[in-house]
């Protein structure tokens, strides 16, 4: 047989092409990372790692993860736990410097402010209709921006009335109140005042700023249930109006010495704190508050109630939203897959599974309909439906905005018109920004 002799080229080329040959042998056998075995068949499938952020324990989404990664086995998901508080800053920096997350949580008011870090949901995927089908109409208002879908919630939290049942009993009051005006006669009843004035039982924590816990969501819910828009259409504030006007003079009638519903001021401890050591009679606060109750005083004898209401209208309902959604970042290398795993995650019985380990309502109609009863989330679940928000460029400097009016018409530095000029000038300053 002639000998074949190889020039130093073609050796070369020889032992490249035998080099990859092997690589991708030891890839498809799953030795080298890479290249597995599609276990649903199709031959093989590359290697995905995805990053996903979240405010949640890992235990909320340990199951759903392994789950996703048994039927999907080239897919790895890597879970990060961060502060809500840190949530924002941690993002910004983390997608600046192009190492963010693919998954990730963000909250709905920061839209109109971060679109351009999101990647949308493809439109094959998921269309505007399906999207108001499946959810409360909060969410198309919150998580659509520019006809495009940036993120789909797991739950949706509201404010409601936490009210002391040992304190109501006492006082003789049977029913909870269904209005702001009987939530006012409740609470003047429910006081208990000294000679002196002093206050020594709360009916109402309300009035003030510094130790409401969410007095800016409070009172921008007073705004919207009088009839405000807080914003106009091109974001603008909107608050040189009679519905803002009485919402503001409502709420801080609460910690006027002067007024007749005078029961709360900055002498008491935080609205939470007071409310579980029994100092107070009844708080607005959100479900997320159940747990930090329990923890503050695990006998306290207390109920939770709808939030009172302008009227008692049952076709005037507005109730007042907070919630993270799950998006994919702009960055993503991989945003295909990235949807996929949320589209998994939101589904009926993973989503299910969630708000049971969390103890959170539902965001999506079905599972609505099917906890409106719940002893502890029912209240919740129901509010969802007709919850609102408003649309904000800033969120956390609005709040800071709306405190700071709070505060200027509690200590007496502005009337309640000049109060509202401000802020509304303060807010569209953070539109330019």
């Amino acid at each position: 047989m002639p000998t074949v002799n190889l020039t130093k080229n073609q050796k070369i080329i020889f032992f490249i092409v035998a080099a990859i040959i092997l690589i991708v042998l030891l890839m498809v056998v799953g030795i080298l990372p890479g290249l597995k075995k599609n276990p649903k068949g199709g031959g093989t499938q590359a290697e995905i790692s995805l990053e996903f952020w979240g405010i949640d324990s890992v235990d909320a989404f340990r199951g759903a993860i392994e789950a996703y990664q048994n039927a999907n086995q080239n897919i790895k998901i890597t879970y990060r736990q961060i502060s809500p508080d840190d949530y924002e800053e941690a993002l910004i920096d983390s997608l600046a410097s192009q190492r963010g997350p693919d998954v990730l949580m963000f909250n709905h008011f920061w839209l109109p402010k971060h679109f351009e870090k999101f990647y949308p949901v493809p439109a094959a995927l998921l269309n505007l209709k399906q999207l108001k089908e499946a959810f409360a109409d909060v969410v198309v208002d919150d998580l659509v921006w520019q006809d495009k879908i940036y993120g789909l919630p797991l739950w949706i939290d509201t404010l409601a009335l936490f009210y002391n049942k040992d304190l109501f009993n006492s006082a003789g009051i049977a029913l909870t109140p269904l209005t702001w005006q009987e939530f006012q006669d409740d609470s003047k009843f429910l006081t208990d005042k000294a000679l002196t004035g002093e206050i020594r039982k709360s009916g109402a924590a309300l009035g003030t700023a510094s130790n409401i816990n969410n007095a800016a969501d409070i009172l921008s819910v007073l705004m919207i249930q009088s009839g405000s828009s807080i914003t106009k259409l091109g974001g603008q504030a909107d608050f040189n109006n009679e519905a803002s006007h009485q919402a503001l003079a409502f709420y801080t009638s609460f910690s006027n010495p002067g007024s007749q519903y005078y029961a709360w001021n900055d002498n008491f401890a935080d609205s939470l704190d007071a409310f579980s050591q029994g100092k107070v009679a009844m708080i607005i606060d959100y479900s997320s508050s159940r747990e930090k109750i329990k923890n503050k005083n695990p006998y306290l004898n207390y109920g939770i109630a709808p939030l009172p209401q302008i009227t008692a209208d049952q076709s005037l309902i507005k109730n007042y939203a907070d919630y993270w959604a799950l998006g994919v970042s702009a960055i993503s290398q991989q945003p295909a897959s990235a949807w996929d795993f949320i589209f998994y995650l939101t589904g009926y019985q993973q989503t299910k599974q969630y708000l049971s380990l969390t103890g959170k309502s539902p965001a999506g109609r079905i599972l609505i309909s099917e906890m409106l009863n719940d002893e502890k989330i029912g209240v919740f679940a129901k509010q969802a439906l007709s919850a609102k928000s408003w649309s904000q460029k800033d969120a956390e400097k609005n709040r800071q905005i709306l405190l700071n009016m709070i505060e200027s018409v509690v200590k007496g530095r502005l009337s309640l018109d000049n109060a509202l000029s401000q802020a509304a000038e303060e807010i569209n300053k953070t539109l330019s920004n």
